[in-house]
């Protein structure tokens, strides 16, 4: 109901206020009015936008981060034991699998190559080395851009995490 109002008074502000503005003669005032009135109308309908930009301004809906965040705060299934095991396996070295520890047991959702390094006493070279297999493999995502970049497990990356953590008998 709250969005319905809101979709039509900025509606009608896109409408009216460009008129207005374009019949006084005021272009700066009816541009300004009509960019008010388009980022309030994609704010409105902002869970169906995936991607908006425009006038200097961006928006992205980062599906991958958002499912870290719910893989990271969820119950992870128990599995039957009599069932048989199926997925995909694979093969880490002591760096990633360390990596792959430092990412999902944390209090942090999202974690940098410096702080993982400190952690767990690598270099930042082999950190970012082992974030590039879990990457290519999609069980991390990142967070921000390439120069202040953090990373965290991705759904797949929590799963296995998980199953490592129960295999190891830690609870």
């Amino acid at each position: 109901m709250i969005n319905t109002i809101a979709q039509a008074s900025a509606f009608i502000v896109l409408l009216a206020g460009s008129i207005a503005f374009g019949l006084l003669g005021k272009p700066t005032e009816m541009g300004l009015c009509i960019l008010a009135a388009a980022i309030a109308l994609a704010f409105s309908n902002i869970e169906k936008i995936k991607r908006f930009k425009g006038a200097g301004f961006e928006a992205e809906m980062l599906e991958k981060q958002v499912e870290a965040m719910i893989a990271k705060e969820a119950e992870p299934e128990t599995k039957d034991e009599s069932s048989l095991i199926t997925g995909k396996a694979y093969s880490l070295d002591d760096t990633t699998r360390g990596v792959l520890n430092a990412l999902g047991n944390s209090k942090y959702t999202w974690r940098t190559v410096s702080g993982i390094a400190q952690e767990r006493g690598l270099s930042a070279v082999s950190v970012k080395k082992a974030i590039k297999w879990l990457t290519m493999n999609d069980l991390v995502v990142q967070a921000g851009t390439a120069k202040s970049a953090n990373w965290g497990l991705s759904e797949e990356g929590r799963k296995l995490y998980n199953s490592i953590k129960a295999s190891d008998g830690v609870v």
